[in-house]
């Protein structure tokens, strides 16, 4: 896996930019994400914070299998994954998709309803990049995305008035 880039204003020595300029952000409509759950509900309660965050091109996947071909067809920018489902379990989901370096700037954000240390470190090590538990709030979801696309991609997200 190659390493992913620190962005010019995560190191010290460069310099601050201005991020008023508009090649260095990104609105939530311009980006692709993909839910990836067994779980019905799940899938509403997940669109529906994305749609109200801005969110417009938010695609489905009932498992992991489908989620691969879903990555395959689309190239999401985020994945918003389940950690247990049928077929294809979460953390071979993140690992198949991690097995393509053309995937490194993807942001992965496993769900689960389990707490336990050693399955987000596992998840973590699989290249998930980051965990949270169900259930979860909209804002913490906002800063979870905001966070991990600007270290991946070195754009902010111009998020909706």
């Amino acid at each position: 896996m190659s390493q992913i880039q620190p962005c010019e204003d995560d190191v010290p020595e460069f310099p601050v930019h201005s991020w008023d300029d508009d090649s260095a952000s990104v609105s939530p409509d311009q980006l692709k994400v993909l839910i990836v759950d067994d779980d019905e509900l799940m899938h509403r309660l997940i669109r529906k914070a994305l749609t109200a965050l801005g969110f417009t091109q938010i695609r489905s996947a009932e498992n992991g299998a489908a989620g691969i071909e879903a990555v395959e067809r689309e190239l999401p920018d985020i994945i918003i994954s389940d950690y247990h489902m049928p077929q294809m379990h979460g953390l071979e989901f993140v690992e198949a998709v991690r097995g393509d370096e053309a995937r490194d700037e993807i942001v992965i954000i496993m769900l689960s309803a389990h707490d336990d240390r050693d399955v987000i470190e596992g998840a973590r090590d699989l290249g998930a990049d980051t965990f949270m538990i169900k259930p979860f709030h909209r804002d913490d979801l906002k800063q979870l995305i905001e966070t991990l696309y600007h270290r991946f991609n070195c754009k902010r997200i111009a998020w909706p008035a």
